[in-house]
């Protein structure tokens, strides 16, 4: 037990000191998952760690938290994207978003707001790096204002996601050696999200809606096709 504490301690100080000596890349530098299919990649995605912009008290830090990826409707590459999480101690889940994601460039997305109830744009470039859709995902955008792709983004955003509350070493060794020799960051600056509480995830919440959605396009196209008779 202590020869494997040991070893733990030491590839965190050797990726401490990676991210130390890399070089921050620009976005138009950095290469998104290849051959990228926006279908395979909706649903649901459980938050497992992040880079936050600041430190956190605890208390502030949301836990359980997963964010649904959904087409605006089958046309679109609008993404809406609504996600839960909750606060210590609280036995309730909070909603949060929809977030606006525009998805008509492959794997380079954009995070247009976060909530349809705002009128700011953000306009954060948003990039699927790495994913094989059914285990994990590593997304990383650029939350600096007026931030330019040819530059180095000096307020980075990072997310891993699974497609479970956990995620198995395999896919975090991976995802580790990426963010720290490609992104250049330092794994101790990552919050782990807790999912120590009852699921946020609310499977009857998610298929009421897609119900809706279908209904709602079933019926267009018989008013559509109404049309073309009359």
């Amino acid at each position: 037990m202590t020869n494997f504490i040991y070893i733990q301690y030491l590839i965190l100080f050797l990726n401490t000191v990676n991210s130390l000596n890399c070089n921050l890349p620009s976005f138009e530098n950095l290469n998104v998952q290849s051959d990228f299919d926006l279908k395979q990649f909706l649903g649901i995605w459980y938050e497992i760690k992040w880079l936050p912009s600041e430190p956190h008290n605890e208390s502030d830090i949301w836990r359980d938290y997963y964010q649904s990826f959904q087409l605006e409707d089958s046309s679109s590459h609008t993404l809406q994207v609504p996600g839960k999480a909750r606060l210590l101690n609280q036995e309730k889940c909070f909603s949060f978003g929809p977030w606006t994601i525009i998805a008509n460039n492959s794997a380079k997305m954009i995070v247009q707001k976060k909530s349809l109830n705002t009128q700011t744009f953000l306009n954060w470039p948003y990039y699927i790096l790495q994913t094989d859709y059914k285990n994990y995902a590593l997304i990383y955008a650029c939350t600096s204002e007026n931030y330019t792709l040819s530059n180095p983004c000096l307020h980075p955003a990072v997310w891993v996601f699974s497609r479970t509350t956990t995620l198995s070493t395999v896919y975090m060794t991976e995802v580790d050696d990426y963010m720290t020799n490609i992104l250049c960051i330092n794994l101790t600056e990552l919050e782990i999200t807790p999912h120590d509480g009852e699921a946020c995830y609310s499977l009857s919440n998610i298929c009421d809606k897609n119900l809706v959605l279908l209904i709602f396009l079933f019926l267009t196209s018989i008013i559509k096709k109404e049309r073309e008779f009359i």
